[in-house]
């Protein structure tokens, strides 16, 4: 586990450390910490976590060592309590991705300018994971580069949100009862985890809705769709203000209308959704950013369905470089740029397969664009990256693609893809996820089996590995995060 991880007391609720008043040496560097109390207890939400509690003086910040028998030491990143001056102060540090039904020796260190002390040794023996989660894993004949992979699972009655150590075992996991699976899965910029939850694919009339959890696995905050409308799980971003705190979020939900579509060869009634973008503030307020029945229309569709019309589909939402948003619509086979504070739209890429014209001509693209897109991102040079499923190219099959956006010549030139050998089609769903090393992730998330590939720039394959469980529902993405504690750029 990284030692250097520095953590966000807002994404952790757990707090540990405390510093000694002037009596006991705060002010004074030569002073030793003392633990005076230690005990460590299951966490109800995790079996492969344990709670510690610990009771210090004179300490500025402190972690928790552990180990099994004749097993290397492992140990939580450095807690810090900001300001506090009292002599003796109790808190806790949560201890994550433990292994199963196993017996550990656990103990403090706590530090200050002075020195170190470590505590006296306590036992813990983790329980039994759950049934479902006991046949999750990732096959794959090399460990991962590092880091966890994070996919949403379902069992037909209990969703989890699921971590994946380098082995392939399940290190960390938040179980959502209530009958509804988890969709779009992230680990935010603040270390914390949000789970989009709902029955819903995007379309059905059915509530919905999305929580945030603190690594410990504790609900921080649950988010749902305006009055009138229903919640989507295609994306949620939480939003920081200048100063790194909590600001909002950005998410999508839905209306329906009911309208005639007889011209076209559909029902004279059909129930026809259309998509907003939402934020929210700090405060919970929410306001209508952008609605796709302002600026698109049901001949837009390029997937029509019998019955019930979901016609734009947005499923992804990044940031571009100057703040603003670039969102992924599905059944619409485009990309738009929209003002993140106005809601107009800047421009719009479409494939060489919409109806929608198109701002840029695509170059250097032997398919000429993309179809039926997941998980757009835009990346640190300004290129776009997405998870082509490819459902109506030629001969149906999906990539990762990346493009360069030239606003001034108007041109999307494509800059590299990657095509698994033997070719894949995943119909639905689908992640793409670039890394600091221009490295690539990608996951083929639906049909089997499941896959989850990392490749190089040069487009050779790295490392890949088969998901595994006997769930009803297949996960949604798989992307991968440094750490169980907090957030780092992987």
């Amino acid at each position: 586990m990284n030692t250097k991880l520095v953590l966000a007391t807002t994404a952790l609720t757990l707090i540990v450390a405390a510093c000694g008043d002037d009596d006991n040496g705060v002010n004074n560097p030569s002073a030793a910490p003392a633990v005076t109390g230690f005990s460590v207890a299951a966490n109800t939400n995790n079996v492969l976590s344990a709670i510690a509690s610990v009771t210090a003086t004179n300490t500025d910040s402190a972690r928790v060592v552990y180990w099994t028998s004749g097993g290397a030491h492992e140990h939580t990143p450095y807690t810090t309590s900001a300001g506090d001056q009292s002599a003796q102060a109790a808190g806790r540090i949560v201890v994550l991705g433990l292994r199963p039904e196993t017996d550990y020796s656990l103990a403090v260190e706590a530090v200050n300018a002075g020195g170190s002390v470590t505590s006296d040794t306590v036992t813990f023996t983790t329980a039994a994971l759950p049934t479902f989660l006991q046949s999750a894993s990732i096959s794959s004949t090399t460990p991962t580069s590092g880091g966890y992979i994070l996919a949403s699972l379902y069992d037909g009655s209990t969703a989890y949100a699921t971590a994946f150590d380098s082995a392939g075992r399940v290190a960390w996991y938040r179980a959502f009862p209530g009958g509804k699976p988890v969709a779009e899965l992230k680990q935010q910029t603040n270390g914390n985890i949000t789970a989009s939850i709902s029955l819903s694919h995007g379309a059905e009339p059915v509530e919905g809705n999305a929580v945030t959890v603190s690594p410990d696995g504790n609900i921080l905050r649950t988010y749902s769709a305006p009055t009138g409308s229903f919640f989507d799980v295609h994306e949620l971003w939480e939003l920081s203000d200048t100063e790194g705190g909590y600001a909002g979020a950005v998410f999508f939900a839905y209306t329906q209308r009911h309208l005639d579509l007889s011209s076209s060869g559909g029902p004279a009634d059909s129930l026809v959704v259309g998509h907003q973008i939402v934020k929210q503030d700090a405060s919970g307020n929410q306001s209508v950013l952008f609605d796709a029945w302002d600026h698109f229309t049901i001949a837009d569709n390029v997937e029509p369905s019998a019955g019930q019309v979901d016609f734009d589909h947005p499923n992804a939402l990044t940031f571009a470089s100057d703040g603003n948003y670039i969102v992924s619509w599905r059944n619409l086979d485009v990309l738009t740029k929209i003002d993140a504070t106005t809601g107009a739209l800047i421009w719009t890429f479409a494939s060489s397969l919409a109806h929608i014209p198109s701002d840029f001509t695509i170059e250097s693209d032997p398919l000429n664009g993309f179809s039926a897109q997941h998980t757009v991102r835009s990346l640190a040079d300004g290129n776009l990256i997405l998870f082509d499923n490819g459902s109506r190219h030629t001969t149906p099959h999906s990539r990762a693609v990346e493009y360069h956006l030239d606003t001034g010549a108007h041109t999307a030139t494509m800059v590299w893809d990657f095509t698994h050998a033997p070719s894949l089609w995943t119909m639905f769903t689908g992640s793409v996820q670039r890394f600091q090393n221009g490295s690539t992730l990608i996951g083929w998330v639906f049909g089997n089996p499941l896959l989850v590939t990392e490749v190089s720039s040069s487009g050779a394959t790295v490392w890949e590995g088969a998901i595994h469980a006997t769930g009803t529902q297949v996960p949604y993405r798989a992307t991968k995060i440094v750490s169980l504690y907090g957030y780092e750029q992987p």
